[in-house]
C-alpha cells in the first residue's frame, strides 16, 4: 500500500514524539521530518493535538493487528501464541530509538490531555487483555489479569532500560520469562531430558 502525505506526517510525528516528547515537538519539526511545507500539514490536521490523536490511533490499530489480535486465535495453542506475542513485542521495540511512544506520552502528558489518556489506556488495556487471555488458560482469569499487568509494567521498564543502556537484554529476559509462564511441567521435563 502506497503511503500518502498524511501517512508521512503521522510517521514523522510518531518518530519525533517518541524521541523528543509531545511538548518538545513543534509542527515545524514535523514538517521538516516529513518533507512537507508546514502549511501543507494543516490540510490534514488542524493542529498538533489532532495530529497526535491520529498518531496514537494508528499505533493502537497497528499493535492490535500485528501484536495483540493473533493472541486471540484459539486455533493455535496458548503456549505458541504467548511465545509469538513475546517475540513480536521484542521485534517491535528492539532498535526503535526512543522506546515506546505510548509509554513516553503516558508519562509526559497522559493525565493532562483526556483524548491522549483514553488512547494510551486503550493501548495498554489491549496489551494486558491479550496476555490475560493467554495466561488464563493456566492460571485462571483473576490471577492472569494481575500477571498481565505485571508483565506490561516489566516490559515497559525493560524498554526504558534498553534506551538508557543501549542494551536489549532486559527486554529479551522479560520475553523469555513471560513465555515460561505457560510452559508445562511436561515440556520442561522433556526439554531437560
Amino acid at each position: 500500500m502506497k503511503k500518502t502525505d498524511r501517512d508521512a506526517v503521522i510517521d514523522a510525528a510518531l518518530t519525533l514524539f517518541r524521541m523528543n516528547g509531545y511538548h518538545n515537538t513543534s509542527m515545524a519539526d514535523i514538517s521538516a521530518g516529513c518533507g512537507l511545507l508546514k502549511g501543507s500539514m494543516y490540510h490534514y490536521f488542524p493542529g498538533k493535538k489532532e495530529l497526535a490523536i491520529a498518531a496514537l490511533d494508528r499505533v493502537i490499530a497497528e499493535t492490535r493487528e500485528k501484536l495483540f489480535r493473533p493472541a486471540q486465535d484459539t486455533s493455535v495453542p496458548a503456549e505458541v501464541r504467548l511465545a509469538t506475542l513475546a517475540e513480536r513485542v521484542e521485534r517491535y521495540f528492539i532498535g526503535r530509538e526512543g522506546g515506546c511512544v505510548m509509554g513516553n506520552l503516558a508519562l509526559e502528558v497522559g493525565d493532562q490531555i483526556p483524548e491522549f489518556q483514553a488512547r494510551i489506556r486503550t493501548y495498554f488495556n489491549d496489551w494486558k487483555e491479550a496476555l490475560a487471555t493467554l495466561l488464563a488458560t493456566r492460571h485462571g482469569r483473576s490471577r492472569a489479569e494481575e500477571m498481565a499487568e505485571d508483565i506490561v509494567a516489566r516490559v515497559q521498564g525493560a524498554i526504558m532500560m534498553m534506551g538508557v543502556n543501549k542494551d536489549d537484554r532486559p527486554l529479551r529476559r522479560a520475553s523469555r520469562e513471560t513465555v515460561q509462564l505457560l510452559v508445562t511441567a511436561e515440556a520442561v521435563a522433556s526439554a531437560s531430558a
